[in-house]
């Protein structure tokens, strides 16, 4: 079923919002206790579908861009220190870096409150 009467773009914060609702839906499969899992093996198989996530191999979500982006000072910083430098990518369009690490607790709260409301109407 079609998602808007004309199909767009997502925009750069639905594009955001999809990934983070993603990641907190794998944060909550692998912190099931009846995994029978060790905390290790639930933890790494978190950074596994994270990984997949990025690599677009997800069924979710397309592959993103992952690649460094060094302040604007760390080059000459790391060639006066005589240090190897990270190279600098070129500007993505829909860029949704920068305080994923932030926004990710609002994303599980939301995922863990809309799992408390459909559990008290069953």
């Amino acid at each position: 079923m079609p998602t808007s009467l004309k199909p767009r773009v997502y925009t750069r914060e639905e594009v955001r919002q999809q990934f983070l609702d993603h990641i907190a839906t794998q944060v909550q499969y692998w912190d099931d206790p009846n995994l029978n899992q060790s905390q290790d093996e639930r933890l790494s198989g978190l950074a596994f579908s994270i990984l997949v996530a990025l690599d677009g191999c997800s069924t979710a979500l397309p592959g993103f861009v992952v690649a460094p982006a060094p302040h604007p000072t760390d080059r000459r910083y790391c060639i006066a220190q005589g240090e190897d430098y990270y190279p600098t990518a070129p500007k993505a369009a829909c860029d949704i870096a920068g305080g994923l690490h932030e926004l990710l607790a609002g994303a599980i709260r939301r995922l863990r409150a809309s799992a408390a409301i459909r559990e008290h109407q069953q």
